[in-house]
């Protein structure tokens, strides 16, 4: 009897043992198992300033992500007058700065670069090239087709072209609703300098007010005003306090009528107040799942189909499957210009001076980086002035000319595409 007990524990411990095991190899099976991706289409840009409108392939990036650039990190800086395609420009702050024009929009041949001040260019975040404005700061813009308005960051010099006056970002670009179209007719309004660290995603999401919605009351006032309400405050005596007259020391005012507790009473119509601009102490960051990062490229999903031609035939040669999906993807075949040198359109607008001698000394600091060239320029008063602009021997030395002409002491050097 003792040896049938013992033999049913042994396999009862046996019995246990092959559920644990089968059990842990389940869970690293499941550990293993591979998170199905989102499919994202990946579309093609209808920018307004493609690389096809100049010709020539735009600066090397400074970051190859595709989003989350890092943030900040430039200078801030309001510049001298300088002229670019014979026109002039004055940089300052104009705190009542308010003009309605063209606006377009620039992104993915941008995407990465360095900007005016210094920064990373992100089309997904909300920022805008303005020829005067201090850099950084914000500005409002409206579209005024719809009524849709944003806060944007302003981190660089543009637009030179068509007399327009603001260059928005592709994700402002979206929120405003002209995207497709390229250019919207926009009010742009001064808010304001911005912090140097950038970390302004939050805030600048947050002023986003849709066409048709009405402004925010409180849009403007300090850090901690509170609305008025816009109707009668009921008030109640605790029991067994009474209530101060607040009127009796003081005559020839009468008290106010007292409101019965349950008299209809009206809520205010706006909350606590948002603050202009957002603090200069840097934002927690937050982790964001980037769902264009795991899309299935275009050419992959139309290219699909050639094994099917091919594997219905008897005859498998690689030739014919190479053959067969350039004829079907020659739409989705990037376009690579060859490195080109010279004038490609490109160049660092260095600065303005007074005199020749000042613009030939940077022109001598900059000629290993490019190909120099000083203008006499003629201001509003008839004033003769030199300007100097610097075309890069080959397009991947354009961002390295322009550190080289901030570190010369042209402060106000910017690119001119």
């Amino acid at each position: 009897m003792s040896f049938s007990i013992a033999v049913r524990r042994k396999s009862s411990r046996r019995l246990s043992s092959g559920i644990a095991i089968a059990a842990c190899a389940a869970l690293l099976t499941a550990c293993n198992s591979t998170t199905p991706k989102v499919a994202v289409s990946k579309s093609k840009s209808k920018e307004y300033f493609a690389e096809s409108e100049y010709g020539v392939k735009a600066s090397p990036r400074v970051s190859t992500k595709s989003s989350n650039l890092r943030r900040g990190g430039g200078r801030y800086q309001v510049g001298k007058p300088y002229q670019v395609k014979g026109k002039w420009y004055h940089p300052k702050e104009d705190p009542d700065y308010e003009k309605v024009g063209a606006a377009s929009w620039y992104g993915d041949a941008f995407h990465g670069r360095l900007t005016a001040n210094g920064e990373i260019y992100d089309m997904t975040h909300l920022t805008a090239a303005h020829p005067t404005m201090p850099l950084p700061s914000y500005a409002r813009v409206t579209n005024m087709n719809n009524g849709s308005s944003v806060l944007v960051r302003v981190n660089d010099r543009g637009p030179f072209a068509h007399n327009r006056i603001i260059d928005l970002s592709k994700r402002a670009a979206q929120l405003l609703d002209y995207q497709s179209a390229g250019v919207a007719q926009v009010k742009v309004e001064y808010v304001g300098p911005a912090p140097l660290e950038g970390r302004d995603d939050e805030y600048l999401m947050a002023s986003y007010r849709p066409g048709g919605a009405a402004p925010d009351p409180s849009d403007g006032l300090a850090t901690g005003v509170m609305v008025a309400m816009n109707g009668p405050t009921p008030t109640a005596t605790l029991p067994g306090v009474k209530a101060a007259d607040a009127f009796a020391s003081q005559p020839g005012l009468a008290p106010p009528t007292p409101i019965a507790a349950s008299s209809a009473f009206e809520l205010p119509s706006s909350g606590p107040i948002v603050p202009d601009r957002p603090r200069t102490a840097p934002l927690d960051a937050v982790p964001q799942d980037v769902a264009a990062l795991s899309y299935a490229d275009q050419r992959i999903s139309a290219a699909a189909g050639a094994f099917d031609s091919v594997l219905n035939d008897n005859a498998l040669r690689s030739q014919d499957v190479t053959r067969w999906w350039r004829q079907k993807n020659i739409a989705f075949q990037p376009e690579t210009p060859p490195e080109t040198s010279g004038d490609t359109g490109i160049f660092v607008s260095a600065g303005v001076w007074p005199e020749r001698a000042q613009a030939e000394l940077r022109a001598q600091e900059l000629a290993a980086y490019g190909e120099p060239q000083i203008e006499a320029v003629y201001d509003e008063s008839g004033v003769v002035h030199y300007a100097l602009k610097v075309t890069p021997r080959k397009q991947s030395l354009v961002d390295t000319l322009l550190q080289a002409a901030w570190a010369s002491g042209a402060d106000d050097a910017f690119i001119v595409r």
